[in-house]
């Protein structure tokens, strides 16, 4: 059998569970904007990223952050400020865990509406010029999203089996 669950519903929910985490852990504000594409990131990105598979759904997570960005949130994470912040493994580890957070919020979600589903641990990619690009018959929902006059992206790849 297979779930019915509309890509507008999973974007709805991601949407709104960014805003909560953002705002519990980080204590920043994280507003949704009108869709766009990684390509809006021109400089060094930190890509924080989650798998998900269940016998009913599988799929993929990815948080963008510019590096400033993820400094910033890192920051604001560990009560530090930006300056006080050296060296990708606090960034790194604070980009996969909010990623973390956002990916088990949606297994969460998907497991109350009947697609229990098991995460990956954490990943984290660096780089300043790259896609993800889903295989064929992968929805691809992407959330923009603006927090500290930066711009952020959640990026969901989900396939219902």
């Amino acid at each position: 059998m297979t779930i019915a669950i509309a890509p507008a519903e999973v974007r709805s929910y991601i949407s709104g569970h960014l805003e909560s985490v953002f705002d519990t852990m980080l204590s920043l504000k994280a507003v949704p904007l009108p869709e766009i594409g990684a390509a809006g990131f021109t400089s060094e990105r930190v890509t924080g990223t989650v798998g998900m598979a269940g016998e009913k759904v599988t799929g993929q997570v990815y948080l963008h952050l510019s590096e400033p960005f993820a400094i910033q949130a890192t920051a604001a994470m560990l009560g530090m400020t930006p300056e006080e912040i050296s060296g990708h493994a606090e960034v790194n580890d604070v980009v996969g865990e909010v990623t973390n957070m956002l990916a088990g919020g949606l297994k969460s979600w998907l497991c109350d509406a009947g697609a229990t589903c098991a995460l990956t641990t954490p990943a984290v990619i660096r780089g300043t010029s790259f896609a993800v690009t889903p295989k064929p018959g992968v929805e691809l929902i992407a959330l923009a999203f603006e927090s500290q006059n930066t711009r952020g992206l959640v990026e969901i790849h989900i396939k219902f089996n």
